[in-house]
């Protein structure tokens, strides 16, 4: 699982999701469903966008977490 450290990031450089709206020209919906991890798909126009205006790396807004209820995989039974 991909989980956005959208709202960590922000935290720590001291900005607002509205200063960052309006420095990254990315919509204010996007950058909600980011912030809050509600987002299903990154955009790589997005991300670019988020690294230049936060002067960051991919990834330092993005990390990968173990799934929570991995599957069985075939052949575990």
């Amino acid at each position: 699982m991909i989980i956005c450290t959208l709202k960590q990031v922000l935290r720590r450089k001291g900005w607002t999701r509205y200063r960052l709206e309006k420095e990254s020209g990315i919509t204010f919906p996007t950058l909600y469903a980011m912030f809050y991890g509600k987002s299903k798909g990154y955009s790589a126009d997005v991300l670019n966008r988020l690294c230049a205006t936060l002067h960051c790396k991919p990834g330092d807004l993005l990390r990968r977490a173990p799934d929570r209820f991995p599957r069985l995989k075939k052949g575990d039974n």
